[in-house]
């Protein structure tokens, strides 16, 4: 159970019921009992500085009071407008509020507590109010949060502060029945709502139409405040019997971990958040910025269902490492919110090494090279998203805005449970390709992701498609798509300066028409291997880009050929075969111009 899980993590040392808010204005009394109001505004933050304060949701037609911690019109009386309505409730507020600070220093005995009682019952808040100069009670606003210090100290941290308010809370979200609780299987009292939220910069609910985010509201994880939305018309907790432990523990643990950038990922309108039973490194969580080492890491430490690498097989560290994975579990949370309240999108409780195995097998099944840098790489789940989208020749990069819709959550999920990507990914990415005719590392590799995983790869035995440059394959769409390359080699090297190139014109066509395409480019490919093979500057890059071309033509079937039209897996493997060919020719150049230099280098030396 979800609330189970969360309970049992626990709440870290944050007190319960309290909440992480910007307190603008602190009442400061030192020791001689001399107060001042105090701005806490600065340049990072306007509206104070964020602090640990008592905390709990409010509601109704008379919300009532936090301790010590709260707005201006509660502390001060101050009204929110001049209707009679607006000062009669202020006033209200302002005596809940007394009354509050007065019940906690009677029955914690506390001097401080005394102390600060004694002061409000002096009217020293109204005193402060009344002597404020312009500037001052211009700044301050109803709905700014103000807090006490007694020489220097926070009043609400104060140990018989936090005990007093902790009872006040139960009091205030109790049932006032007792019964079992779903979450811990004790009998005991229990709650009557949840009693806290998750705030409302938590949960991402998507962009305006500048692309900035929109703030949301705080959200309740379990909301049933209508005879309509519960089971026999009972509304609140009936149905869902939680004990205040658990319910207090829960959302405390929650609100924390989505506070946490380490164990959160924040997408357009959902956020995903994990943890461990057991604590322990969760680096290799990182899908937004991969790095090779951890991944390579990953992708041999996971052994589960798999044997181990070869000359592997005595790693006692490996051993270990498996042996705590399979004993941890792995939790995991994907939430939105709808208005103000929380969706659960998705759930997970497996053991590490499952959530382990599955995330080397997405990281496996999507590597690949690139021209513009030797190695398999690994690409950020973001820039997979990004690739689903328009490409901007002009600005050279991805149309913001344009990714495919709900494509995040599907590549995460793909990610996090080991199943197929949505099937309109490599219909819509060839869509894309074969109107901007650009191809980069973001989408051969989900393409790549696509073709390994069902339905194109029907078990885990069928071979899976090359990361980089296969020289045996003899699919004719993976020859086509090497030859493709190598005849726009052949075009750049014969004309340098060559303003449109044929995978300006062609490539369009060249992904759906091959074996017209081909015999177009072949014909025009003669002209420019005649050209650069009647000079002697180029005789030789001529030469061996002919012999090139005629061993991949070699690699076709003679009686079948090339194939009249492709399908999205021949669009797919065409792909392939161009941007693998172009990879590997550029790491060969880059080996080539290295060799020299170091020769070079060698000769001097």
């Amino acid at each position: 159970m979800l609330i189970t899980q969360l309970a049992a993590r626990g709440s870290g040392n944050r007190p319960r019921y309290h909440r992480d808010r910007a307190v603008r204005w602190v009442i400061s009394i030192d020791t001689a009992g001399i107060a001042s109001l105090l701005d806490r505004r600065s340049g990072d933050h306007r509206a104070g500085a964020l602090i640990s304060v008592p905390y709990l949701v409010r509601a109704g037609q008379k919300p009532p009071p936090m301790l010590l911690v709260d707005t201006v019109e509660y502390v001060f009386g101050v009204a929110k407008d001049d209707s009679d309505k607006a000062h009669t409730a202020a006033q209200t507020r302002n005596d809940d509020y007394l009354a509050l600070v007065q019940q906690w220093a009677e029955s914690s005995g506390d001097p401080i507590a005394r102390q600060v009682s004694e002061f409000f019952s002096d009217e020293g808040h109204l005193k402060l109010l009344n002597h404020l100069d312009e500037a001052t009670e211009a700044e301050l606003s109803v709905s700014d949060l103000v807090g006490v210090m007694i020489d220097g100290v926070w009043a609400h941290q104060l140990p018989s502060a936090i005990a007093f308010w902790a009872q006040v809370a139960r009091t205030r979200k109790s049932s006032g029945a007792e019964g079992l609780c779903l979450s811990c299987g004790t009998a005991g009292p229990l709650l009557k709502t949840i009693p806290d939220m998750v705030k409302g910069r938590l949960i991402p609910v998507g962009v305006d139409s500048h692309g900035r985010p929109k703030q949301g509201r705080d959200a309740a994880l379990v909301s049933i405040n209508t005879a309509a939305q519960g089971r026999m018309g009972a509304v609140q907790l009936v149905n869902t019997p939680v004990c205040e432990d658990c319910g207090a523990t829960a959302m405390t643990a929650l609100n924390d971990l989505l506070t946490d950038p380490d164990q959160r990922r924040r997408g357009e309108d959902t956020v995903f958040t994990w943890w461990l039973r057991v604590p322990a490194d969760t680096s290799w969580m990182d899908l937004d910025t991969p790095n090779r080492e951890a991944v390579e890491k990953l992708l041999h430490q996971p052994h589960i269902g798999r044997p181990r690498p070869a000359g592997n097989q005595h790693d006692s560290e490996a051993d270990e490492q498996d042996e705590h994975d399979s004993a941890n579990q792995f939790y995991a949370l994907t939430l939105s919110a709808n208005q103000s309240r929380v969706i659960v999108r998705d759930w997970i409780d497996v053991p590490v090494s499952r959530i382990k195995q599955r995330l080397a097998d997405w990281f496996r099944d999507h590597q690949s090279t690139q021209p513009w840098e030797d190695g398999l790489h690994y690409v950020p789940l973001w820039a997979m998203v990004q690739a689903s989208g328009r490409w901007d020749r002009q600005r050279k990069r991805y149309v913001a805005g344009s990714a495919a819709h709900g494509i995040e959550k599907d590549l995460l999920r793909c990610a996090l449970h080991g199943g197929a990507p949505p099937p309109h990914l490599m219909a819509g990415l060839l869509h894309r390709i074969r109107n901007d005719h650009h191809v980069d590392l973001a989408r051969v590799a989900t393409l790549r992701l696509c073709v390994n995983r069902p339905p194109y790869r029907h078990s885990p035995d069928k071979e899976t498609i090359m990361p980089g440059l296969d020289e045996t394959a003899t699919d004719p769409a993976y020859v086509w798509g090497r030859m493709f390359a190598v005849l726009e080699t052949i075009q750049r090297t014969a004309i340098p300066d060559i303003n449109t190139t044929i995978r300006d014109r062609y490539f369009t066509v060249a992904m759906t028409q091959p074996a017209t395409t081909m015999r177009r480019l072949r014909s025009n490919a003669n002209s420019h291997l005649k050209k650069l093979t009647g000079k002697d500057s180029t005789k030789p890059a001529g030469i061996a880009l002919d012999r090139k071309l005629a061993q991949l033509i070699a690699l076709l079937d003679r009686a079948d050929g090339m194939p009249e039209h492709l399908d999205n897996l021949g669009q797919t493997q065409f792909i392939f075969g161009y941007d693998h060919q172009r990879a590997a020719d550029l790491a060969a150049m880059r080996k080539t111009r290295s060799d020299k230099e170091n020769a070079a280098a060698a000769l001097t030396c």
